[in-house]
């Protein structure tokens, strides 16, 4: 076995073995395969990115799995390893077809990988360079939204509106058409809440976050499931679109909407649409 020159004494075989399981992690990635992915993952897994402080495997998987961001696909350009640490630079494309570069510093710890960091490189064509200020307040409204449905998912109205401003402009998939204060929309949360039997399953797909500025704007594509006391079951897409604002205590909620597709050739709601 022969030593790598000027690589700091590594053989080939550790280079090989180092970049064999980062193409399995963006292969198991890309394929969308959850069982294999988390196979490859070390228990005290992290992730860090500009819009994310070390989040855990769990939020990792609920915010950037396949499906729950707009990136379609990544395409692996570039693997340098040294021991086991390794920095990939790949393209990514989004489902609108736009396309633009990171690099990820990957670190393996008894064979599985422990930490991942990513430097964002340039933006999809059209966009200027992201501020640093408002990927930090990205970040804080992704982090307000994902509290919020955690929230939800307890029926714990009180929590669910916490961010909301005293007068929010709230349209709803149900009556009435809009609602305009805060106490209204949490009333209308509790009977929602009390109407199921058990748990509210909330899906957060596609979610996607911006930021200007003191003014914010996120949508997604919700799925909502589950009993319901009076006997049946709800499952159905929903989607959802919030703005924000930023004021002295922080970033608030000012208008949301949520919707579900209309057949006009029916007169009826797609209940059963899906993305």
């Amino acid at each position: 076995m022969q030593i790598c020159t000027g690589l700091g004494g590594w053989t080939m075989a550790d280079f090989s073995k180092i970049e064999d399981k980062v193409r399995a992690v963006f292969d198991a990635y890309t394929a969308r395969d959850a069982t294999a992915f988390l196979k490859l993952l070390h228990p005290d897994f992290s992730f860090t990115s500009p819009y994310d402080d070390a989040i855990d495997k769990d939020a990792f998987m609920e915010r950037c799995w396949p499906g729950n961001h707009p990136v379609m696909d990544h395409r692996v350009e570039h693997i340098h390893t040294k021991g086991e640490v390794a920095f990939v630079l790949y393209e990514l494309e989004t489902k609108a077809g736009e396309t633009f570069r990171n690099v990820e510093r990957l670190t393996f710890r008894d064979s599985l990988l422990h930490d991942v960091e990513v430097f964002f490189g340039n933006p999809p064509a059209g966009h200027g360079r992201w501020q640093s200020d408002d990927i930090r307040a990205a970040a804080a409204v992704r982090k307000l939204i994902e509290e919020r449905y955690q929230a939800i998912r307890a029926k714990d109205a009180e929590a669910a509106t916490a961010p909301l401003v005293e007068d929010v402009i709230v349209f709803d998939v149900l009556d009435p058409l809009r609602h305009t204060r805060i106490e209204d929309v949490r009333r209308r949360g509790q009977e929602w809440f009390d109407g199921f039997d058990g748990p509210v399953s909330v899906e957060l797909n596609d979610l996607v976050v911006s930021a200007d500025g003191d003014t914010a704007f996120a949508y997604s594509l919700n799925r909502y499931s589950g009993n319901f006391q009076a006997g049946g079951s709800t499952d159905m897409w929903v989607r959802h679109t919030s703005c924000y604002r930023l004021r002295e205590e922080g970033w608030r909620l000012v208008h949301e909407h949520l919707s579900v597709p209309f057949d006009p050739q029916t007169g009826s709601w797609s209940l059963n649409a899906q993305p």
